[in-house]
């Protein structure tokens, strides 16, 4: 076998071929977009290169054919807030072969160590904590757009070679017909009875500007005391919202307001997975028109929710329950036939509790691992869910 570190087209093309002989047989499978896995790796592209390094190696067998992958990478500036310098692995793909895994995470390690890193997180991404985090361990089901999906034999992988399961990672899925709005329809009767100062409003992108303040105010205070929390700024809004432009559905974002100042906000985006399975990776010139056409008629989709936030300031308000009311609303029953809450970390019981109000339920599990590079370093894995 040989690894060679991916540095050119040629060897950006047996990169992408690793999956590709991995989930031959696997119909369950949809190929990420290529173009967005290797422009996480392409500064310019990603903004974690303005604080952070990576490498991306592949592995070839003894017939030089592409059999494993694997990247490396370090966030400086999440490092200044460790207390220990963290590197991380990613996009970790390999035949059934226990010898040419030990490679690839061996060939990682040695760079994350020469690098002074003390410990590993895997498998993760290089960037935002909402996709392509941790290994896939209950409910191989067609993944979600930008969700890991793995053959259950990486489990395996990953403990012989020492990573110690850290992070339990949660999707939870509903039905908006099945939401239960009985335990708040007493509160939101109260709060309409008295002075009405409650509302939602659905996204308009003639608004941009202030929904683009009035979201990152919300989210920022929302989430602010969460681990590993990145805030996000109305620049950044606006950036991704133009770039979903073509696939977003207004009606499933929605802002709560309380006497006209952002208080809440519910945030879904149509799955596009389904609609992408045929462009093989690959979304071209022509593939992209037959793309959109597909989600433009479709009649039951699905949705994949970054979920919802309530302003600390306004918690009392009864903001929850009119966010809960928003997404049973007429059309989403009729238009979405599920709901996924996605990378819900389990130790966020907080999260947890209040998503659950809802009606929804574990569906999918992903575990993050990590391993300790230093003998002083014991990993002490987070709060795990019993789930049947």
């Amino acid at each position: 076998m040989t690894i060679i570190e991916v540095q050119n087209p040629e060897h950006w093309k047996l990169f992408h071929q690793v999956p590709h002989r991995i989930y031959a047989n696997d119909p369950n499978w949809i190929t990420p977009m290529e173009g967005d896995v290797q422009g996480t790796f392409t500064p310019g592209k990603n903004h974690a290169f303005d604080h952070g390094e990576a490498k991306v190696f592949v592995l070839l067998d003894e017939q030089n054919q592409a059999a494993g992958r694997i990247a490396a990478f370090i966030d400086h500036r999440n490092n200044k807030l460790q207390p220990y310098p963290l590197g991380g692995i990613g996009y970790f793909e390999c035949i059934e072969n226990p010898a040419y895994a030990k490679a690839l995470f061996e060939t990682a390690e040695n760079y994350l160590r020469e690098k002074g890193m003390k410990a590993i997180d895997g498998p993760i991404n290089f960037g935002g904590r909402d996709k392509f985090w941790g290994l896939l361990e209950k409910g191989f089901d067609p993944p979600l757009f930008q969700e890991t999906y793995n053959p259950p034999y990486y489990t395996d992988l990953f403990v012989a070679n020492g990573y110690i399961a850290w992070e339990q990672i949660l999707t939870m899925k509903g039905r908006p017909k099945d939401i239960d709005l009985s335990r708040l329809r007493a509160v939101i009767e109260r709060v309409r009875s008295g002075n009405n100062n409650i509302h939602v409003e659905t996204y308009n992108p003639a608004k941009l500007e202030q929904y683009a303040d009035d979201f990152t105010e919300v989210y920022n205070a929302a989430f602010g005391h969460y681990e590993h929390f990145r805030p996000a700024d109305p620049e950044g809004f606006k950036k991704l919202m133009k770039e979903v432009k073509n696939i977003i559905d207004p009606k499933f974002l929605g802002i709560a307001y309380y006497e006209d100042k952002p208080a809440g906000f519910c945030a879904f985006f149509p799955d596009i997975n389904p609609y992408l399975k045929f462009t093989k990776g690959k979304l071209n010139w022509w593939k992209a028109p037959l793309f959109l056409l597909k989600l433009k008629l479709s009649r039951r989709r699905q949705a994949k929710g970054t979920g919802f936030g309530v302003h600390p300031a306004y918690k009392t308000k009864g903001i929850f329950a009119f966010i809960v009311e928003f997404m049973n609303s007429d059309y989403i029953q009729e238009r979405y036939e599920n709901i996924y809450l996605t990378t819900v970390r389990a130790h966020n019981k907080e999260a947890v509790s209040i998503y659950m109000k809802t009606g929804v339920w574990v569906d999918r599990v992903h575990i993050g691992y990590r391993k300790s590079l230093d003998e002083s370093i014991v990993v002490e894995p987070n709060y795990f869910m019993e789930i049947a």
